[in-house]
C-alpha cells in the first residue's frame, strides 16, 4: 500500500469509497435517514469537491493494487472560510443536490447550517474526512493516513481540528494526540452526540515529512 496525492480523475472512485465508509456513521444517518438517498449527497458533494479541490484543501489517498482504499481530506480553516462560496461550479453542485434530494433537502441544509458555527474561531487545519473502505478497515490504514497528514501539519506548525461522531473515533483521535475541546450533545433535535477535538502542532514532528508518494 502507498499513500499519494489525490488526482481529479479519481474523484468518482474516491466519492464512492467515502459513501461506503460512512454508511453506518451516526451523523450521516441523521443527516439523511433514508437509506436509499444517503449516499447521494456524499457521492455528489465529494465527487465535485474533490474534482475542484480548492486552494484551501488537500487530499491524500491510500492505494493498493491500483484501487483507492482510503482517503483523507484536509482543509485550512481560515482559507476555507474566505474561499468564494458563490463559485458557480459549486453552485451547480448545490443545485444538483437539491433536485436529487427532494423533500430531504431542507433537513440536510439545516444540519450543515448548524455545523458551520461549530468550528468558528478555529485556526490551522481541519480533518474534514477520513475514510477507509469497509473491506480494509482495522488494519492500520486510517492510522497511516492520519500520520501522513499530521506530519505535514507539524512541519507547518499548524494545529489540527476534527469532529468525531462515535466514541471509537474519539479514542482513535486521542491516540494521535487530539484532546476533546467540546462535547455537542444536541446539535439539533435528535442529532447524535458530537465531539470537537484539537491537536496542537508538535515542536518537532515525530514522523518524516510526507512526500507525494509515500509507501506504507
Amino acid at each position: 500500500m502507498r499513500i499519494t496525492d489525490f488526482r481529479p480523475r479519481q474523484s468518482k472512485e474516491a466519492a464512492r469509497l467515502v459513501a461506503d465508509a460512512l454508511a453506518d456513521d451516526p451523523l450521516s444517518i441523521y443527516m439523511v435517514p433514508d437509506t436509499k438517498r444517503r449516499a447521494l449527497p456524499t457521492l455528489i458533494h465529494f465527487r465535485e469537491a474533490l474534482r475542484l479541490i480548492t486552494p484551501a484543501s488537500a487530499a491524500r489517498v491510500a492505494v493498493q493494487d491500483g484501487r483507492i482504499i482510503g482517503l483523507a481530506l484536509w482543509e485550512n480553516v481560515i482559507a476555507h472560510e474566505t474561499y468564494n462560496p458563490i463559485d458557480p461550479r459549486l453552485a451547480r453542485v448545490t443545485g444538483k443536490l437539491h433536485r436529487r434530494m427532494g423533500d430531504a433537502w431542507p433537513h440536510l441544509v439545516a444540519v450543515h447550517t448548524a455545523l458551520r458555527p461549530v468550528l468558528e474561531g478555529e485556526t490551522g487545519w481541519l480533518l474534514s474526512a477520513l475514510a477507509v473502505h469497509p473491506d480494509h478497515q482495522s488494519i492500520g490504514i486510517k492510522d497511516a493516513l492520519m500520520r501522513d497528514g499530521l506530519s505535514e501539519a507539524d512541519l507547518d506548525g499548524e494545529t489540527v481540528s476534527a469532529l468525531a461522531s462515535t466514541p471509537g473515533e474519539v479514542t482513535s483521535f486521542r491516540q494521535h494526540g487530539f484532546v476533546i475541546t467540546e462535547t455537542i450533545d444536541e446539535l439539533l433535535p435528535g442529532a447524535p452526540t458530537l465531539w470537537k477535538l484539537r491537536r496542537p502542532a508538535l515542536s518537532a514532528a515525530p514522523h518524516p515529512p510526507a512526500s507525494a508518494d509515500t509507501p506504507v
